[in-house]
């Protein structure tokens, strides 16, 4: 498309309301139809009081900030009771009485429907399954030839993180192609080209949503606070705008994420996020949810990014994605970021540099809480990414390292490249140790009852250190201190790897303690709930 000066996105609230007079006594939607930068979606098949008096009282408090949207049953629509010819009745007095947008599926006729002021919708949703490029692309094309849409309008349910690259290929191409390009692509129609808003639902499709900005969408859809939201991956309208400042949002700001599986759990969105805004830089943060190799995930994404975070339980596969390893990196084996080491050109795809940050992070945290590691004896639990990481970094420090993993062979593999002995549960009280390092993922978030050791299998007086920081207080870290331990939290790590992510990505400072400020707010948040 060509580049033209576009207002900001907004963020359209999905009103979930039962009734109109449910709705206009929320005190949250009263305030948000007041601020600019935001829409509220109108479900009137949501409405069990709907009546053109009841419609036009809605329209006087949320107009001209109003979505109308009155979805057909089989596009999952709440009233299998109202004909088109009703439907359309309710939406042509929405747009009557000042709607800003009307929205509309492609199935519905729309004989006789005036859109006057308002913008024009045409939609298409697919609940259970992805559409491909041809399919994608097919609708896009049909709707934009018919020279009658203002938005065109593509929601589909992917089951992967690759199903939702075609939406990714079609709006790289629609805002790279010149406008004549696009015209002769529907056989030469001399029509208004519509805008596209193409998203995914589910947490694979969360992308879709952020960054409906960075494609020049118009808008993106949000929940309130208080409900689960109209359809499936909905965030909240205050996370939309105040963790990832969707408004802020342009066709250059800079794309950065984190991979994993799972990934709803993760905090680094809000530490990189809360960076970027305290620096005033501009630039997002996203989370991926990734089921495939991350090979393919920056093969297919790499072209928007400009750096990633890798987490649980990529960090040793992710090494196939990078072009070039720094010397630590590829001695530990275990990536946990992705530097964009060149730029894409014409048919390339840019190289990347693989970095561990987590091997430094891990060891200066340890040195703050043991002094030097020089001679010290460290026993780490897990043989992953994560306690590869670790124990290349404290044995660069000069600490002896001890491994105790389920799968034995695992750890005897780590232990043959780091230089290391595996030890075995029973020998727990046999051997000297300074610190235990929990490098599993056991404990996180959801499973906050877990525990990688029983308090008996803890010796009385090391330092446990659990990697994990959600929860900020694991089972392992309390039962230490019923032991008698001194205890480390994993935030510390995960502040240290994230701000030296942060600083090879922009090559600037990055502002550690609002960062950690940050953090540390959201957990205590999170344990007062």
């Amino acid at each position: 498309m060509q580049k033209t000066t576009k207002p900001p996105p907004a963020i359209c609230v999905a009103a979930h309301h039962k009734s109109v007079r449910e709705l206009m006594a929320d005190n949250e939607f009263r305030a948000l139809a007041n601020q600019p930068g935001f829409l509220i979606e109108l479900r009137l098949d949501f409405f069990n009081d709907l009546t053109d008096a009841s419609l036009s009282r809605a329209m006087d408090q949320f107009a001209p900030n109003a979505v109308a949207t009155f979805r057909h049953p089989a596009e999952g629509g709440m009233r299998k009771d109202v004909s088109d010819a009703e439907r359309l009745h309710f939406l042509q007095l929405a747009v009557n009485r000042g709607a800003s947008f009307v929205d509309i599926e492609a199935r519905t006729p729309r004989d006789g429907f005036n859109k006057r002021a308002a913008r024009l919708i045409v939609s298409h949703h697919e609940f259970s399954r992805p559409l491909s490029y041809d399919e994608l692309r097919g609708i896009w094309l049909k709707q934009s030839s018919q020279g009658v849409a203002d938005v065109i309008k593509v929601v589909s349910m992917p089951k992967s993180i690759l199903d939702t690259v075609p939406v990714l290929r079609l709006l790289d191409e629609l805002q790279n192609m010149p406008r004549a390009s696009q015209v002769e692509r529907i056989s030469g129609a001399k029509v208004n080209l519509p805008t596209p808003l193409f998203l995914c639902m589910g947490e694979f499709g969360a992308w879709t949503r952020i960054l409906a900005g960075r494609f020049g969408e118009p808008f993106t859809f949000a929940r309130s606070e208080n409900a689960p939201g109209t359809a499936p991956g909905q965030l909240t309208w205050r996370e939309m705008d105040e963790l990832y400042r969707f408004r802020a949002i342009t066709e250059t700001t800079p794309i950065y994420g984190v991979i994993g599986n799972p990934i709803a759990h993760s905090l680094s969105p809000l530490l990189h996020n809360t960076a970027f805004k305290e620096m005033q830089e501009d630039g997002v943060y996203v989370p991926f949810l990734v089921d495939c190799n991350p090979a393919e995930f920056v093969r297919a994404f790499g072209t928007i990014l400009k750096g990633l975070s890798v987490t649980i339980p990529h960090k040793e596969s992710a090494l196939a994605a990078c072009q070039h390893l720094d010397p630590s990196a590829k001695a530990i084996g275990a990536v946990n970021t992705l530097v964009r080491a060149s730029e894409s050109s014409a048919g390339l795809h840019p190289e990347w540099l693989g970095l561990n940050t987590d091997a430094p992070a891990a060891a200066d945290a340890l040195e703050s809480a043991l002094g030097s590691l020089s001679g010290k004896q460290i026993l780490i639990l897990g043989a992953g990414g994560a306690a590869r990481a670790i124990a290349f970094g404290v044995k660069e420090r000069g600490a002896t390292v001890m491994l105790l993993n389920r799968t034995r062979e695992r750890a005897q593999n780590l232990a043959r490249d780091v230089g290391a002995t595996v030890i075995a549960d029973s020998d727990l009280a046999k051997v000297k140790i300074d610190a235990i390092v929990n490098a599993t993922p056991v404990g996180m978030q959801p499973n906050v009852d877990a525990s990688p050791l029983e308090e008996s299998q803890i010796p009385p007086g090391v330092l446990v250190y659990d990697t994990v920081y959600n929860p900020q207080r694991t089972k392992l870290l309390e039962l230490a201190e019923k032991r008698g331990c001194r205890t480390l939290e994993g935030v510390s790590m995960f502040i240290g790897q994230g701000v030296r992510q942060f600083e090879r990505w922009t090559g600037k400072n990055a502002p550690r303690e609002a960062m950690e400020r940050a953090v540390l707010d959201e957990l205590k948040k999170r344990r007062s709930q």
